[in-house]
């Protein structure tokens, strides 16, 4: 299962093997084996098992396969992608694997995955005897202003870090998100908690006047039982219940200047919906019927033009957005300067108003099965 990337590359966030912007899909490198010896030579060989999540940081990507692997390429200058601290970024997506040193255990496999700007947040897959009523949340990276949620005297973890008495005993993460400055995480009882930025109430009306969470707090204003769908804009947070009502909430961006809070439809609009993306500053609803039920920000073509066919699947990055369409060609809208986009875009680097297909690698035998987008980054997924 080939991973293909473009867009903004500067520090090698692309895993393409240089840190040069490019607008056509390039094959991602994998080092299975870079976690375990000190050089190594970077191949095309992925594991056997299909890409279940892609994140990104502002300089780092990470990719959970369904076998719980996790990879890192990019910036990791402060161990944020799972390896010893390093000027050099990583120009190839190695294997993270989390060493535990207070208990001693190590963990390869995991269940869910975020990134802020500069920090990487993983959930285990399972724990050992001292976890079994509860999860845990590893942070390994950099945040000044309570992005790694390990209290107000840690700004860096350069080795990966439990979150202390994170989740409370007897749950279990059911969902976890991040923007540039805060993280969101659904747990197993349907409260949900968070920690970074908070003043403009991403993370609940009683955390505001606090303006940043160090350690993780419960979020009010959530009117129903949460499930493990949760979305993170720049100053805003998407929380989800019960899909086939259209339970959904919106949390922050106090002053609404997107309209983020007033453009919300009503639950009747939602009814049934299969998915909930955020940009930096808009939301993007994928219906039941394929279609996209979107608001926010548009000055670059952001939201997708009117004519955009019902779509597959749907990716969102930090102002841009891609579409797989039923006849498994991608399309790209947005903001596209770093040929995030594509290569073909306006004199402002966007495609506004309208859709541009991205030239497909041309594979033997291989079809698009999947898409992905982070912070001017976009990524194609194809069956080998």
């Amino acid at each position: 299962m080939p991973l293909f990337s473009f867009g903004s590359n500067g520090s090698g966030q692309l895993g393409i093997g240089h840190v040069e912007d490019v607008s056509v899909p390039a094959p991602c490198l994998f080092d299975e084996q870079a976690s375990t010896r000190s050089s190594s030579t970077p191949d095309r060989s992925l594991p056997e098992t299909g890409i279940q999540r892609i994140v990104a940081g502002g300089n780092h990507t990470l990719v959970l396969f369904a076998n719980g692997a996790v990879y890192a390429a990019g910036c990791n200058e402060d161990g944020r992608c799972g390896q010893s601290p390093s000027p050099d970024p990583l120009f190839s997506f190695r294997q993270v694997i989390v060493n535990d040193t207070s208990t001693g255990r190590s963990y390869d496999t995991f269940k869910g995955i975020s990134a802020t700007w500069e920090a990487t947040f993983l959930v285990p897959s399972s724990g050992g005897e001292e976890d079994r009523d509860r999860d845990a949340v590893f942070v390994l990276g950099s945040g000044a202003k309570g992005e790694l949620g390990l209290g107000p005297e840690c700004a860096r973890a350069p080795a990966a870090t439990r979150i202390p008495d994170f989740p409370p005993p007897g749950t279990k993460i059911q969902g976890i998100a991040s923007s540039m400055g805060h993280t969101v995480a659904v747990l197993s009882n349907g409260e949900v908690y968070g920690w970074g930025g908070a003043r403009k109430g991403q993370l609940g009306g009683s955390a505001v006047a606090s303006k940043i969470a160090w350690s993780p707090v419960k979020i009010d204003n959530v009117p129903f039982v949460a499930t493990g769908d949760v979305a993170c804009g720049r100053e805003f947070t998407v929380v989800t219940g019960d899909q086939a009502t259209g339970q959904f909430a919106v949390l922050g961006s106090s002053g609404d200047k997107w309209n983020i809070l007033s453009g919300v439809p009503a639950p009747s609009a939602l009814e049934g919906y299969r998915g909930v993306y955020a940009s930096w500053h808009g939301i993007y609803v994928h219906q039941k019927d394929s279609s996209i039920v979107c608001w926010g920000r548009n000055d670059r073509g952001q939201l997708p033009p009117v004519d955009l066919p019902v779509s597959r699947e749907i990716a969102v990055g930090s102002e841009h957005a891609l579409a797989l369409l039923d006849d498994r060609s991608v399309v790209a809208f947005g903001w596209g300067e770093h040929g995030n986009c594509g290569p073909d875009t306006d004199a402002q680097g966007n495609v506004k108003g309208e859709y541009k297909r991205i030239p497909l690698p041309a594979e033997d035998n291989s079809a698009v099965v999947g898409i992905g987008a982070g912070c001017a980054t976009s990524w194609i997924i194809t069956s080998r």
